[in-house]
């Protein structure tokens, strides 16, 4: 099945909040309003996996000031200087797996990523999904903010990235 990568549109949700609340069975879904402030806050780097039109997937990054990982369910804050590519959520139907939405998803991300000057990526990789994370070039990295609001065995992990400019 021939897949697409393209930005998050306004009459994707519907697909977006019926994956994310098939994938996140260990945590509480966040509310459509802070998905879509997401969205809103860097609409360019918010992507859906699609197939004949359907939405298999989805992808919602953002650039991020910290070296820790922001809050969940709770609106970005205004942000002034971005210092990292932070990947917020992956999640992939399951009908989907195994037919590289995934990685089309990543692979846009990091090359956004790069393409605008970030020199490192990072996420928290919850749900047993660490093994997954480090097979992508994801390492774990020391957080100086507690990870329990993402669940049991959260990890903070960084990739870095090759370029040599930040554009945000």
């Amino acid at each position: 099945m021939p897949l697409t990568i393209r930005t998050v549109q306004p009459n994707d949700w519907p697909s977006i909040l019926t994956i994310q609340d098939e994938c996140y069975h260990a945590l509480e879904p966040e509310s459509l309003a802070v998905l879509q402030d997401k969205v809103k806050r860097s609409p360019t780097s918010c992507w859906v996996a699609t197939s004949h039109g359907e939405v298999l997937g989805y992808l919602l990054c953002h650039p991020w000031p910290h070296a820790s990982p922001p809050p969940l369910d709770t609106p970005l804050p205004s942000m002034t200087e971005a210092e990292i590519f932070y990947l917020h959520d992956l999640a992939i139907a399951s009908k989907a797996r195994g037919m590289g939405a995934g990685m089309a998803l990543l692979d846009r991300a990091l090359s956004y990523a790069t393409a605008n000057g970030f020199s490192k990526a990072a996420l928290v990789a919850v749900q047993n999904a660490p093994a997954f994370w480090q097979k992508q070039g994801f390492n774990e990295t020391p957080c100086p903010k507690s990870l329990d609001e993402y669940g049991s065995g959260a990890r903070y992990m960084t990739r870095r990235l090759h370029n040599t400019v930040n554009a945000f």
